[in-house]
């Protein structure tokens, strides 16, 4: 039927116009007014508005991703210029690209090309780095079902590689046939997620074009013709049974070519052209109306009942077969008017909806399905089908379940018990307790620390569309102690001090030893004791001369079993605060300055008095993290976990653990153990050795201040990686402030080496 006979010509008019006018943006153009940029954290990735370079990063040079081992290309064929969305530091972090477009009839697909790169630390799939492809419409909502492409990091993800734990797709052609949409405004919206616990990444690559949805002539010989569908999709199917991207057919009178072409998100569509041989025929435009369901006979085209709504284009080719050239096209703008209308709402228990004619008053909780049947324009009967969810309340009293009082250094799970009508959960924790998993979800795993308050007030704020409620859990922190004490012995002496019955020690050595109690609470009361048992001297003395008269002199000689040992008083008995020079001679502070150049400060001397640690005059490294977001966070191997304070006041060999870390990896992956000069016997202190260094701040500032050292500060939280692991995430820390503490490794402090001597 003619246009101007079944809408208005003012409508025909306009959509003329648009047809004119519409063109597919420059997707790579990031300052075109076409496109917003955001970026936030996982929990809002469109917190800010604007594109940050490093977060949204236009790429016009070919390479290679390190992180996938070199094997994804940074742009892939046929492309000069990739946007990369989000980067490879972590933090919680999202980013987002929004397009706004209308979409053109003569290029009605828009071809997306993409590569993904996501760690996978095998979190719940909730919190794990994720990717989003969108097509929305004017309101955010999606266009509908096949219009999105979503992937969260994990195993065995179907098109993906791994690269240790890092998952990564190579490049991928996905298609998303918007010509049931044409002239109308849409948006794509591509968006990067991080981990939500803020220690691993996720980014991606991509690239967008628009293409037309016609079947291109593209090989004659003799009476066949070669059609070819538009590439990007993920199989096709002719109506000849072909199945490639291309077909051939043998040419009749208004041949008719179909080919349905399914994307890889499992959706489909069909694409159609009518092929005659007619050398003379005159390129023409068509403009028509139709219902839903109906039929289309009209300007030489043949249609089946149309079964979906929205404005669609069909072609009719006319070529000259002896020089295979395309000699005109007849194209028709079919709009089909939409018989069924499906609208999803949500409204809240107890509200009224009045919305396309549909009228409800204090709605219950449920589903509610309903129908309005009614004649729109072009005499087409149409019905609206209402999908209404009706949310409860969140409920006024949540419960959740946990323990209610708890040692210090101490993990604990609590979880909201009724969790009907609550969809999004948010924990709040005080300073000293650590949350550890579960920020987002209905349980959350948090750590005591021993500088959690008591009580700690634990907050937990539940919400759905219709509102939000809180439950304040004040759970009872009691202390666990910790005792150090550190003491020498002769050998084959007793031993019974701090509450140790040890008896005769009969070896040499350093020995440490633990003992557990409990307070009244029934929290763990550790004592650890270093305990030096020293052999006792073998010396004899002999007189020269042996025989002397009264008045005379006599030299006493002290004899060893090895007759080359000398007995010297020159080297003196190390303490604390003493200044390490760099010709491994000690100074007292009350010695200095002696004309020597410092090189670090005691802080613990072992019982012989001639050997123990020092720290160094300077920070090595500030605002650096442990573990690179660029690396991989796994249990470091032959490193031990010190999974609780009783193992990590029990960590003293920071050499071999700065050894295995650096061993481990490179510098990129572990800049906290590289930044010491580990060479020159430098390395990152174990947690024991940091919790002596902690006990003697006040003695080595004083000679870190003699010798014009960095002072540790004490009147801020000043914080000291260890190289002490608890996990594959998180490490001991020295806080100046309050000792020994937990933080994840990709936080950024300082570096404070410490040599041995």
């Amino acid at each position: 039927m003619n246009c101007c006979k079944s809408i208005s010509c003012a409508l025909l008019l306009c959509l003329s116009a648009f047809v004119l006018q519409a063109q597919c943006p420059d997707f790579m153009d990031l300052e075109s007014p076409n496109v917003t940029g955001y970026y936030g954290t996982v929990a809002d990735p469109m917190l800010d508005t604007g594109v940050v370079y490093g977060r949204h990063t236009l790429i016009t040079q070919q390479g290679t991703d390190p992180r996938t081992g070199g094997l994804l290309p940074l742009l892939p064929p046929g492309e000069s210029a990739v946007i990369k969305l989000g980067n490879e530091y972590a933090h919680a972090k999202a980013e987002a690209l929004v397009y706004t477009f209308t979409v053109d009839p003569d290029q009605p697909i828009l071809i997306l090309k993409y590569a993904v790169v996501m760690q996978d630390p095998e979190h719940d799939t909730f919190s794990q780095p994720r990717f989003t492809i969108k097509l929305l419409d004017n309101h955010n909502e999606l266009l509908d079902s096949c219009m999105k492409y979503d992937v969260i990091s994990g195993n065995d993800i179907p098109g993906f590689q791994s690269y240790g734990p890092i998952r990564w797709r190579p490049w991928t052609i996905n298609g998303f046939d918007l010509s049931s949409y044409s002239g109308q405004t849409v948006k794509l919206q591509v968006t990067t997620y991080d981990c939500w616990y803020g220690g691993h990444y996720g980014y991606a690559y991509f690239t967008a074009s628009c293409v037309s949805n016609r079947l291109v002539i593209s090989e004659c010989v003799g009476n066949q013709i070669t059609l070819t569908a538009p590439s990007g999709f993920e199989s096709y199917a002719w109506n000849n049974g072909a199945t490639t991207l291309s077909s051939v057919y043998t040419l009749q009178d208004s041949m008719v070519a179909t080919c349905e072409i399914h994307t890889v998100t499992g959706c489909q569509c069909l694409l159609t052209g009518t092929f005659n041989q007619n050398p003379s025929a005159q390129d023409q435009t068509f403009y028509d109306t139709i219902c839903q369901g109906q039929s289309y006979h009209n300007h030489g085209f043949v249609l089946p009942p149309q079964g979906r709504g929205g404005t669609f284009a069909f072609f009719r080719h006319y070529f000259d077969l002896i020089n295979c050239t395309e000699a005109a096209t007849v194209v028709l703008y079919l709009h089909v008017i939409p018989r069924y209308t499906h609208i999803y709402a949500q409204a809240c228990e107890g509200d009224d909806y009045n919305a396309y004619g549909f009228v409800y008053h204090n709605l219950a909780p449920g589903l509610y399905t309903d129908t309005l049947n009614y004649v729109v324009g072009s005499g087409c009967d149409s019905s609206s089908i209402l999908h209404l969810t009706v949310n409860a309340d969140v409920p006024t009293s949540l419960v959740v379940s946990g323990p209610m009082e708890i040692c210090g250094i101490n993990a604990a799970n609590y979880s909201l018990l009724n969790t009907e009508n609550v969809t999004s959960f948010q924990w709040s924790v005080p300073e000293g307790v650590y949350l550890m998993n579960g920020n987002g979800i209905f349980t959350a795993n948090l750590f005591f620390s021993s500088d959690a308050p008591n009580p700690s007030n634990i907050t937990l704020t539940a919400s759905n569309g219709c509102g939000s409620q809180s439950v304040t859990l004040p759970i009872a922190v009691h202390p666990s102690y910790q005792y150090f004490y550190s003491d020498t012995i002769c050998k084959g002496n007793n031993y019974s001090q701090y509450g140790f019955p040890l008896g005769v020690q009969d070896s040499a050595g350093l020995f440490i030893h633990s003992q557990m109690d409990s307070t009244l609470f029934g929290c763990d009361s550790i004592t650890v004791l270093e305990l030096f048992v020293a052999d006792r001297p073998n010396v004899s003395a002999i007189p020269d001369p042996p025989v002397v008269c009264f008045g005379d002199e006599t030299i006493i000689h002290a004899l060893t079993p090895n007759s080359s040992v000398t007995l010297s008083s020159d080297l003196p008995i190390a303490r604390v605060g003493d200044i390490l020079c760099t010709d491994s001679t000690l100074v007292h502070p009350e010695n200095w300055p002696c004309g020597k150049t410092p090189k670090a400060i005691v802080f613990y001397v072992d019982p012989t008095g001639y050997h123990g640690w020092a720290v160094g005059l300077h920070d090595d490294a500030t605002s650096c993290p442990w573990g690179s977001q660029s690396g991989t966070y796994l249990n470091i191997p032959n490193l031990p976990d010190c999974s609780n304070i009783r193992t990590a006041i029990s960590d003293f060999d920071g050499q071999q653990n700065t050894f295995h870390i650096r061993n481990y990896n490179s510098a990129s992956y572990y800049p906290a153990a590289y930044s010491v000069d580990f060479a020159n016997d430098w390395y990152l202190p174990a947690a024991g050795q940091a919790y002596h260094l902690y006990a003697t701040i006040p003695a080595v500032n004083n000679s870190l201040q003699l010798v014009g050292g960095t002072l540790i500060p004490t009147n801020a939280s000043w914080t000291y990686w260890t190289s002490s692991e608890i996990s594959s995430v998180f490490v001991w820390i020295l806080s100046s402030t309050n000792g020994l503490r937990i933080e994840e490794k990709s936080d950024y402090y300082s570096v404070r080496a410490v040599c041995s001597f």
